[in-house]
């Protein structure tokens, strides 16, 4: 999981022809060895990501035994990490090496759109996992996530993110303040910031993070307690092995399902804290 970044690190008063550039008076120079490290762990992090993501959508839309119910969730999870690890991870490297913005003005905006859009792609997908699974398990006798159903969620997904991200087109602006270049957003006012950033955060975080916790609590109080009621036969207990086997499987598909979530909860929330710092 993946988190988006603001480059507002910059503190400018002016005075005439001077400016004061308070934070970059603070922060301290990188170091040659801090400098190589920090290329080499951005690189292979990077690399890793796009590689890695490229596989799992091969393996889901080529693999037959892979073709799961949750298939095109996690293909479009896949999705948007590649958005992340290409426009997100590059462009965040190069401000922490550089300190200013050194590409064009009009890719401010775009560069923080998608930022936000591979986010909240990813959290809504999840969060559409999440619900799915519960579904399942909750009413086992009812039809599962159909493809034009699943294809139906996706499109909503998009058009959900897309309108949380668009604001970025709006506000989000290159300006120039001496020798530097800071990208961020562009609010009226501090107060009009503040809703905005409340808003995003009870959407992408408080929102999943309380329907996730109910759901996958939920899912796994029925998968532990699930049993066959009745005596003792034969034919029926061989068919109460192999569906605790099932059980056993869709557990396993469970942990693996929340574990990336759980990281995803985790970096955002201390994300979240070092903002707010």
């Amino acid at each position: 999981m993946t988190a988006y970044v603001s480059w507002n690190n910059t503190n400018v008063s002016s005075a005439g022809n001077h400016s004061n550039i308070t934070s970059f008076d603070i922060d301290p120079i990188l170091s040659q060895e801090a400098k190589t490290c920090l290329i080499l762990l951005y690189t292979l992090t990077i690399i890793f990501s796009i590689v890695g993501n490229i596989l799992v959508v091969i393996v889901f839309t080529k693999g037959r035994r892979c073709r799961t119910d949750i298939r095109p969730f996690l293909i479009n999870l896949a999705v948007s990490d590649l958005i992340m690890a290409l426009i997100c991870m590059p462009f965040t490297f190069t401000f922490v090496m550089t300190r200013t913005w050194i590409f064009s003005k009009p890719m401010c905006p775009i560069v923080l759109f998608m930022q936000h859009l591979s986010v909240s792609a990813s959290v809504f997908t999840n969060m559409a996992i999440g619900i799915d699974r519960f579904l399942v398990v909750t009413f086992p006798l009812k039809a599962r996530m159909t493809s034009r159903r699943a294809k139906y969620t996706l499109c909503i997904i998009w058009i959900c993110s897309t309108s949380l991200s668009s604001v970025q087109l709006v506000v989000g602006r290159a300006e120039d303040h001496g020798v530097i270049v800071d990208c961020d957003e562009q609010w009226p006012t501090p107060g009009a910031r503040r809703t905005f950033t409340m808003f995003v955060l009870f959407i992408t975080y408080i929102t999943p993070l309380t329907i996730l916790a109910i759901t996958y609590s939920v899912v796994s109080i029925l998968l532990w307690k699930r049993t066959a009621p009745g005596n003792a036969h034969e034919v029926r207990d061989i068919q109460q092995l192999k569906a605790k086997r099932k059980q056993g499987r869709e557990r396993e598909r469970m942990k693996k399902t929340k574990t990336p979530l759980d990281i995803y909860l985790l970096c955002y929330e201390t994300l979240q804290f070092l903002v707010s710092k």
